[in-house]
């Protein structure tokens, strides 16, 4: 590696160990006339910089690269992944605090794709690309639901096909920082003269350690978003209209925005959610008796609400949220005990009444 690359790339390492410390004043500088695209490199690195390191910075960065790619020389190519890989940390770092959902509307189409994708390699003739890699980028235009929706009943499918849509993004975030942690630990290590800068291995830290936070958490997601926790949607189901909406855990209680609420305070709490709202909806776990429904739905009431549902899913990808109303003495009698469960009573619905039909839980 030439002495001028050397620096090039010390100057990077730099800004990217500041990158969570505020703007600074050090730029990644063209190194003069570079051959295989190098120059070009590194003005598109430097316009990111610049740009602030956005998400949506990152992204252009990313199509330059890929675009350049095609012209690049081993040298160039190595230099390329090592500052994907670095210079990444900026905008998921940026994020990090903020929401699940918020980091994917922010990342899966911008961050995610590079990070997910194979690294970057210089052509040789006797080199087979992955034909799939392509299939990890978003097509023009896509919507991170849509992307997300796509990689996990895609490429992703081992991971997270069996993940709700609106948990998928957690399970993504997880998967690009697993990938994004073995890359720059492999561009690290291939970079002869990177070990004369820290700066390069605190990279390294800082991926291992939000690599490790998301590794904390992703069980119990991808178990809490298996679709097998909603009940199986049928006839009688109808599309959901995104009402305010409470879990009930297997205890009883109501949980609400990560929040536990026992049998005194159910009420106050669907009373607070509800928020003048008529209508509120319910995630029931499908093996739910039929006396505990009940019991939520006295509560509903109490809490002013005079109709509601329990949200249940399609029984094919991507689980498409559906809803069912219920309620106590109306609706066709099913002859069902107070045991049963909440399934079975959606089943039986399904046999005699058509979409929008309200199930009656009292048998």
């Amino acid at each position: 590696m030439t002495p001028r690359r050397f620096f090039a790339l010390g100057a990077l390492a730099i800004v990217a160990a500041s990158a969570a410390c505020g703007p600074d004043q050090i730029g990644v500088q063209p190194a003069g006339h570079g051959d295989y695209h190098h120059t070009e490199l590194l003005g598109a690195v430097d316009k990111f910089v610049t740009a602030g390191r956005t998400p949506e910075a990152y992204a252009e960065l990313s199509r330059t690269v890929l675009a350049l790619r095609a012209g690049m020389d081993r040298s160039v190519s190595r230099e390329a992944e090592l500052k994907l890989m670095v210079l990444a940390l900026a905008p998921v770092q940026s994020v990090a605090a903020r929401p699940m959902p918020e980091q994917a509307d922010a990342l899966a189409v911008t961050v995610w794709p590079t990070l997910l994708a194979p690294e970057i390699e210089a052509d040789e003739l006797l080199v087979r690309r992955d034909p799939k890699a392509a299939a990890l980028l978003p097509t023009p235009g896509e919507a991170v639901r849509d992307y997300l929706v796509r990689m996990c009943g895609g490429p992703l499918a081992g991971d997270c096909k069996q993940v709700v849509p609106e948990m998928q993004g957690a399970v993504v975030a997880a998967i690009a920082t697993r990938r994004a942690t073995e890359r720059v630990r492999n561009a690290v290590a291939d970079c002869v003269m990177c070990g004369a800068d820290s700066a390069w291995h605190q990279a390294v830290r800082s991926w291992e350690s939000l690599d490790g936070m998301t590794a904390a958490t992703i069980s119990d997601v991808q178990r809490r978003a298996d679709p097998d926790n909603w009940p199986v949607a049928g006839n009688a189901a109808e599309p959901d209209p995104r009402l305010p909406e409470a879990e009930i855990d297997t205890t009883g209680a109501v949980v609400v925005g990560g929040q536990h609420y026992g049998a005194t305070e159910r009420v106050a709490a669907i009373r607070d959610l509800r928020a003048g709202s008529a209508a509120i909806a319910f995630h029931v776990r499908p093996e739910t008796s039929l006396a505990q429904v009940r019991g939520v739905l006295a509560d509903a009431h109490k809490a002013g609400a005079t109709r509601v549902a329990v949200i249940a899913r399609d029984g094919r990808y991507p689980w498409p949220r559906k809803i069912y109303w219920i309620a106590d003495g109306t609706g066709s009698r099913t002859g069902l005990r107070p045991t049963d469960s909440l399934q079975l009573l959606l089943h039986a619905t399904d046999a005699v009444a058509a979409p929008g039909a309200i199930a009656r839980v009292d048998g």
